[in-house]
């Protein structure tokens, strides 16, 4: 199906309370029948034998404190696992599925598999034609409470590799001054930097680049530097090192950033000393110097998490644009790559999301043909003005052309209101995105 029909979205109410793996997945099922797809084989429209199939699902973190076991920082294992079966039977025993994300820096693999029931999956499919990828190239020994880094250990990463894929003048980057800086919390700006100064560069994980199929699977939650984060926001977890990922301008817009608001002046002492508290105080100090922090009025808004933050959405951009266009070796693909969306809904998370969201049970699933379109879907359901969030409201620019055909009206299917209400915003979003209330 080409992009300029990509037109559809879909929502559907899951069988609620319980997010129990077998009450999912035949949720799951039932959102195909609604969609009127072949019971059969419900994927076979899209992936043909001979295919490699990749799913991406959102394993940001594991859960720990107050999200452990709440199921609200990553996909529902049977959003993966039915997705799976459909794969290998639309594949009828010809090509591969590769299961794939990259993690946040400071997610513990082993302890993510068993809460995720990431390790029953893998026993499951161990004698088909599955792999399960942790596309990190390195993981960071965090402390739960605090944050500190204790340590960064290196990874093996994608088995097949990586590509430097630089789309130049193609990337949304590109209208920033070639000297313009830029920054990720907890990552060497030096390094960010080196990939675009001149050149805007990502470090894309191969197996993703040699995929046929994607199949998007991302866990709807608000997010501090997005507004949101669903089937766009997903695709950072393509990347094997997210230093390469420009959030944030350093500075205030006053002085040429969009890291934190103007005249928030705590949010300025603070920035620079995060990373040098970080890699030289003992950890006292620096859980000291964090409860000052957030004690402190106003609140601190550090690494772009505010409704001004006009960069990272601009790197969101540009890596939907290589998932959907773009080969091994940062080839353009001659024909754009098929991107299906399925996203979990089911505990969706708020306010303090992505990493500490409260959870809010929603009991939906979304499914879309143009990841666009999916997060315009999104943010109505949580209660959200799409036009008033950066990363939605440019997706009618015509650069965006590469990866939707959305240009500001949407149709769509609505079997299911989101009947758990609206959205809390996090902080520095709150009271810039919500819709107007309606009776």
């Amino acid at each position: 199906m080409g992009l300029g029909v990509m037109t559809t979205v879909a929502t559907q109410a899951v069988v609620w309370p319980a997010p129990e793996y077998r009450t999912v997945a035949a949720s799951v099922r039932h959102l195909f029948r609604f969609l009127g797809l072949d019971a059969a084989n419900p994927l076979g429209r899209w992936i043909r034998p001979g295919m490699t199939v990749v799913i991406k699902p959102n394993w940001v973190k594991h859960e720990s404190g107050d999200s452990q076991g709440r199921h609200v920082l990553y996909t529902h294992a049977a959003v993966v696992g039915v997705l799976i079966d459909a794969a290998l039977r639309a594949l009828g025993g010809q090509g591969r599925v590769i299961v794939a994300d990259a993690p946040l820096q400071g997610c513990d693999f082993a302890r993510f598999r068993g809460q995720s029931g990431l390790a029953e999956m893998e026993a499951e499919y161990a004698d088909e034609p599955v792999d399960f990828l942790d596309l990190r190239r390195q993981w960071a020994e965090i402390d739960d409470a605090s944050s500190y880094v204790r340590a960064v250990r290196p990874l093996a990463g994608d088995p097949r590799g990586y590509s430097l894929v630089d789309l130049g003048p193609r990337s949304r980057l590109m209208c920033f001054s070639v000297n313009a800086r830029f920054g990720v919390t907890d990552y060497s700006a030096k390094a960010t930097n080196g990939h675009h100064h001149g050149v805007h560069r990502y470090l894309v994980s191969n197996s993703v680049l040699g995929a046929d199929v994607i199949l998007n699977a991302p866990k709807l939650k608000t997010h501090m530097k997005t507004g949101i984060t669903g089937a766009l926001k997903n695709f950072v977890g393509i990347i094997g090192s997210k230093d390469c990922l420009p959030h944030f301008r350093p500075g205030s817009p006053r002085n040429g950033g969009d890291e934190y608001p103007d005249g928030n002046w705590i949010s300025r002492a603070a920035s620079p000393m995060r990373e040098l508290l970080q890699t030289r105080a003992p950890l006292w100090i620096w859980k000291l110097a964090r409860a000052g922090a957030r004690a402190s009025s106003p609140a601190v808004i550090h690494g772009g998490g505010w409704h001004g933050n006009d960069t990272l959405w601009r790197t969101i951009h540009d890596l939907v644009d290589i998932a959907r266009n773009y080969g091994p070796g940062g080839v353009p693909r001659a024909q754009p790559r098929t991107i299906l969306t399925l996203v979990d809904a089911i505990v969706a998370g708020e306010e303090c999301g992505p990493l500490k969201p409260s959870p809010k049970d929603c009991g939906l699933l979304i499914w879309g043909e143009d990841p666009g379109m999916v997060d315009v879907a999104c943010a109505t359901l949580m209660g959200f003005d799409w036009r008033r969030i950066p990363l939605l409201r440019h997706l009618c620019d015509p650069e965006a052309r590469a990866f939707t055909a959305f240009q500001g009206e949407l149709a769509w299917h609505d079997a299911a209101w989101n009947s758990a209400g609206p959205f809390a915003a996090p902080v520095g979003w709150a009271g810039e995105i919500e819709a107007e209330r309606r009776e």
